[in-house]
């Protein structure tokens, strides 16, 4: 079967139901299937059945959104390892507990690369669960939450440290190219858009991170924790969307949260929910420091503090003036918008300065 063949099979809802008939025998659909917006990279869709519903994931060698940019489409091979290994009898299973896991992985093929895992349902991203101001527990659920997620953090970095063979299942360098050609190599390109004058010295240091990023680590990480791989159900938290995930370093679940946490209180519609955000990250980081133990030292010495501020600055940047702005929190803001403006002098401030900063403990140094 061509590339456009396949291509053209999950392109449809009765290509992707028939497929999820033919790889699930005793699966009977129910209900309409319908592609998920959410999907960027891959094409998403969610197939009801009788019993039980389920979401297929297609990774197409592209982008799924953007034909023309290349993407290894073993990212979902790397995606599938994760919820095997962090579900039921997995080798990480002890890192989660029941408020916190990934969707269980139901089937799983490489060519077509295609995924088939539980249904979450139809619940708000920790993005939109953040925006319910007249929520009224909403002060006391957002430290909950954050707690929830700091420790299952801690607790896969903690459980994989210097551990050689998830070094070798885990190892995604594709993705990792993809990230230092996508957002660190583009940092001189986004502070020049945001009027920064000291653009190229600042953007050498986000590339030689990304550079050193290529490397293996010293643990499993998630490598997309941002709010919209969160979702927030009444019986728990379920972090989707693993195929960024890599042996690497610490500072990319850690830093990239902070930094989307960052934003969601930069933009918040109002002081309560602005509390609410601060809340959840301190509960966090303090919820991460505590479940690390002994391996906070080793795995966060000076130069993970520093990278962590460098990858917080570029994180910014890529949602406020860079690629990825479109339908995120400076959606349709020119670089000039005040907002904008604030959030790049943010950015460089921590990509000028990194050793003033320790993320992870929340504070800055002076």
């Amino acid at each position: 079967m061509s590339d456009s063949d396949i291509a053209a099979r999950f392109d449809t809802a009765a290509g992707v139901q028939a497929y999820v008939q033919d790889r699930l025998r005793d699966f009977s659909p129910a209900g309409g299937t319908t592609r998920l917006p959410e999907g960027n990279l891959n094409i998403v869709w969610r197939v009801p059945g009788r019993e039980r519903s389920v979401v297929l994931k297609y990774a197409p060698p592209h982008i799924a959104v953007d034909p023309d940019t290349p993407l290894d489409p073993s990212r979902l091979t790397i995606e599938a390892r994760c919820l095997e290994a962090l579900g039921p009898g997995g080798r990480l299973a002890p890192a989660g507990s029941p408020p916190v896991r990934p969707p269980r992985l139901i089937d799983f093929q490489e060519n077509p690369h295609v995924l088939i895992m539980e249904d979450c349902g139809e619940v708000p991203t920790l993005g939109r669960w953040l925006q319910v101001e007249n929520r009224a527990n909403l002060p006391s659920d957002a430290p909950t939450v954050g707690r929830h997620l700091g420790r299952f953090i801690g607790r896969l970095h903690r459980d994989t440290f210097g551990d050689p063979n998830c070094a070798t299942m885990f190892d995604n360098r594709p993705m990792q190219e993809t990230r230092q050609a996508v957002q660190y190599q583009n940092v001189v390109k986004m502070l020049r858009a945001g009027g920064v004058d000291d653009a190229t010295p600042l953007g050498e240091r986000a590339a030689a991170l990304g550079g050193a990023l290529l490397e293996p680590g010293g643990c499993v990480t998630m490598g997309d924790l941002w709010p919209s791989s969160v979702l927030v159900r009444s019986e728990g938290l379920r972090i989707i969307d693993w195929e960024l995930a890599h042996y690497g370093r610490p500072l990319q679940d850690v830093a990239h949260l902070v930094a989307h946490l960052w934003m969601q209180r930069h933009r918040a519609p109002s002081d309560a929910i602005a509390d609410a955000v601060e809340a959840l990250q301190e509960a966090f980081l303090e919820a991460y420091r505590t479940a690390l133990g002994a391996t906070y030292d080793e795995l966060w010495d000076a130069a993970e503090r520093r990278g962590a501020a460098v990858h917080f600055g570029a994180e910014i940047l890529v949602r406020a003036v860079g690629p990825f702005q479109a339908g995120y929190i400076y959606d349709g803001l020119a670089p000039g918008h005040p907002a904008v403006q604030e959030a790049v002098t943010t950015a460089a401030h921590f990509l000028r300065s990194p050793e003033a900063v320790d993320l992870v403990s929340g504070t800055r140094k002076r």
